[in-house]
């Protein structure tokens, strides 16, 4: 699965079927790419209606103020597309029918590392809110939380299977996956937080080695996950 184009297209689908006008769709739009290459506060509701070819009327008839703006942006990502994320990648997750951990936790590892990285743009709209607002960040660690619980059964059937043939601690399956997303996002927010790396010939680029990552990732998960170090 191409995670880039997967959250980007699920977002402008969301922002399609919305009721909005195509001038508010265009204002949004353009919040998106304004505050993930500037930042949200470094970005005035002029330069929005400029990217969005739209007057500072049109932006303020919809949008009171800029936080709505960016409350727009977010609330789809909590309602509609991390749940869904959690169902795709979940069922993924499944259908990997992998004997040895190692092979298992890797490839969880890279794909998770990918989608992080390759959407950082769309992860810094979702820190953008909950950095701004107490409300949107209680939210979406709800979101997130309900999401995990709604996947902990399918990831107990398999991490039940690595616990009895011993390559895998027996903890809750949910201190392991805070465990793994820890140690995915420890690695993931300084590219995400920092501007992209262009090559003028490639367009942007993830400023980060994805397979060293992945295997200093999961040389460190399987030191903490072992049952020997536990």
């Amino acid at each position: 699965m191409d995670n880039s184009s997967s959250v980007e297209d699920m977002f402008m689908q969301t922002l399609h079927s919305s009721d909005l006008s195509a001038k508010q769709k265009a204002v949004l739009q353009a919040s998106l790419t304004l505050f993930s290459d500037k930042g949200y506060d470094r970005t005035t509701t002029q330069e929005i209606a400029e990217l969005a070819h739209v007057s500072q009327g049109t932006v303020y008839k919809r949008f009171a103020t800029k936080h709505d703006i960016l409350e727009a942006l977010i609330t789809p990502f909590i309602d509609e597309i991390i749940p869904r994320m959690a169902i795709e990648f979940t069922n993924t997750v499944h259908a990997q029918q992998l004997p040895d951990f190692n092979d298992y936790l890797s490839f969880v590892v890279r794909d998770r590392l990918e989608l992080v990285v390759t959407n950082r743009k769309l992860v810094r709209i979702l820190l953008a809110g909950a950095f701004n607002n107490q409300s949107e960040a209680e939210a979406l660690l709800a979101r997130i939380s309900e999401s995990l619980r709604g996947v902990e059964k399918q990831f107990t059937a398999i991490f039940s299977r690595y616990q009895r043939n011993g390559q895998l601690v027996n903890w809750p399956v949910s201190q392991i996956i805070r465990y793994t997303a820890a140690a995915i996002i420890s690695h993931a927010l300084p590219v995400v937080l920092t501007a992209d790396c262009r090559d003028p010939d490639e367009g942007a680029r993830p400023s980060i080695d994805l397979d060293l990552s992945t295997r200093q990732i999961v040389a460190f998960l399987r030191h903490g996950l072992s049952p020997v170090s536990a």
